[in-house]
């Protein structure tokens, strides 16, 4: 799948660098850090920050399908996430609601002090069922309820998880991937196994 993630990104961000770690980098960093899967995504973000002032990781497992403009066109926001919102499966806990819920699938930030909390607070990702989708939305919402917060896809477009189960909705409008209404920018499967059919 991740050769399907590339190949569509670059269609759409050729202006952007993408970066690949290569499972040597990635063997590394668990072992120096103590981490595993779960842990990673900030871990990675850090060794990019003295490079990038935004740093957004994407999941693998994620088809690009228009420029991500949310993202990458507009940073005016210190956190940006694809929202979770769906219709085939929602999650709330705690203080946070199915509709306030973030999805880690998609997460960009211009600020070292949000990556560096998302270590902190991953350190637990195992103790929760979503592992690092929930320790994310324990960090925005109650650690750094400060920072500007941007969920992509909340009000339009689809940057993620938002188009999970409507598959069956899916449309081509000139040229454009749709959905009742609104442009799918990218479709996270967030399901394992492969993609299916688009």
């Amino acid at each position: 799948m991740t050769h399907i993630f590339i190949n569509s990104f670059v269609k759409f961000h050729p202006d952007i660098d993408l970066v690949v770690f290569r499972q040597d980098t990635v063997d590394k960093l668990f072992s120096k850090k103590k981490i595993n899967f779960y842990n990673a995504k900030p871990f990675l973000a850090e060794l990019l920050m003295k490079d990038y002032d935004l740093i957004c990781n994407i999941d693998a497992d994620t088809v690009i399908t228009g420029r991500l403009t949310q993202v990458f066109d507009d940073t005016d926001y210190d956190i940006g996430a694809a929202w979770n919102f769906n219709d085939y499966e929602n999650a709330s806990f705690e203080n946070i609601t199915e509709e306030m819920y973030l999805q880690a699938g998609m997460v960009a930030s211009t600020s070292k002090k949000f990556w560096k909390g998302w270590q902190k607070i991953n350190a637990k990702a195992m103790n929760y069922i979503r592992k690092e989708n929930d320790t994310l939305n324990l960090l925005v919402y109650n650690e750094l309820k400060d920072m500007k917060l941007r969920i992509f896809d909340k009000d339009k477009e689809y940057y993620g998880c938002k188009s999970l189960g409507r598959e069956p909705k899916f449309y081509i409008e000139d040229d454009k991937l749709m959905c009742m209404g609104e442009q799918i920018k990218a479709y996270h499967f967030a399901r394992g196994g492969m993609f299916p059919k688009l």
